[in-house]
């Protein structure tokens, strides 16, 4: 990420426009949120993310670029990468793909 980068996310429910919890830049997510959507959000971040090799850093945050959901199985395809909770470039890539997995999106907060 940038050297700008922010504080903290704001995570908003997409149906209500809520802000429903708070996740830090290192990827801590706040309890002070909804418990529902701090428990989702909880477990989301603990699965492995299935993406693209193109999808893995910032240069995917071209317009018009779709994210593809992978089904969370033991597989080997050309061009994707997986990417685990510990790994640094995972933390944006969930952020950037949560509207595709779950009823949340994430935005910058200081």
């Amino acid at each position: 990420m940038k050297e700008t980068e922010a504080k903290s996310y704001a995570i908003h429910d997409l149906k209500t426009g809520q802000v429903v919890a708070l996740i830090g830049a290192d990827g801590t997510i706040q309890d002070e949120g909804d418990p529902q959507a701090v428990a989702a959000l909880k477990a989301l971040m603990r699965r492995d993310l299935v993406v693209r090799e193109s999808q893995s850093g910032n240069e995917s945050e071209e317009e018009g670029e779709e994210y593809d959901p992978f089904p969370e199985e033991n597989m080997c395809y050309f061009g994707v990468i997986t990417l685990r909770p510990g790994d640094p470039a995972f933390l944006p890539a969930f952020l950037r793909r949560l509207p595709y997995i779950s009823n949340y999106e994430a935005h910058p907060s200081q």
